[in-house]
């Protein structure tokens, strides 16, 4: 099974730089692919800004090849494809896994007052997708999102470490007000723990047959898949 990567910035770069450990699996950039390959059913891992978005999703069609979509705000996100279709707007798992907990616990926080912060760097500019599914977890709407872009409130008031101001991720969700409170604070510095989650997902896609449709990948945590 060949894992093809589609993009050419950081994330993308990150996962075709580590080292997998996937059984019988060869990891490959999208720009290899010759016409051997585009006759196979192979895993194709979307980390692009959606340049090559069209091409990747014309050749899973053909081939009814898995993909997986970790970019944000792109046409996926509402796609009814014809082939198994996986959106990952985050691939920390122990985050997908909070995420999951909040979902299946909103009723208990329902009439509490609840604020969710999200920080990433001073870059990024496409929809925050991890924040958009906490809020829908918890039936906040997505304008009430505090997003933090400016680095001296990261530094000073989120304690983003400064070698890592231009790749990290934060969220921190508050329930209750006052003198009572509860607060969950996510951070992810760097691309490593999504580089490990992504290599946990492809496993669990090589086990399972999945149906020509669109997936979260919290269904996959839903089915203890990872």
């Amino acid at each position: 099974m060949k894992v093809v990567v589609v993009g050419a910035g950081k994330l993308a770069n990150a996962i075709l730089s580590s080292n997998p450990d996937l059984r019988n699996c060869e990891v490959i950039s999208w720009d290899m692919i010759n016409s051997e390959i585009l006759s196979q059913e192979v895993i194709v891992v979307h980390a692009g800004s959606g340049r090559q978005l069209d091409d990747a999703v014309d050749f899973c069609a053909k081939t009814k090849s898995v993909l997986i979509e970790l970019s944000t705000g792109l046409k996926t996100e509402n796609m009814t494809p014809n082939f198994p279709l996986i959106i990952c707007p985050n691939t920390s798992i122990l985050l997908l896994k909070t995420i999951s907990l909040l979902s299946d616990s909103r009723k208990y926080f329902e009439k509490e007052k609840i604020r969710i912060v999200e920080s990433h760097q001073k870059t990024k500019t496409s929809a925050p997708g991890t924040a958009y599914k906490i809020a829908e977890s918890l039936n906040i709407p997505f304008p009430e999102i505090e997003s933090v872009r400016e680095p001296e409130r990261q530094l000073a008031e989120i304690g983003i470490p400064a070698a890592f101001l231009d790749r990290h991720a934060y969220h921190k969700i508050i329930i209750g007000e006052g003198s009572e409170q509860i607060s969950i604070e996510t951070k992810v510095l760097g691309h490593q723990s999504y580089v490990t989650g992504l290599w946990k997902i492809v496993e669990a896609v090589k086990d399972h047959v999945f149906e020509n449709k669109r997936y979260s990948v919290l269904d996959l945590i839903g089915q203890n898949l990872i």
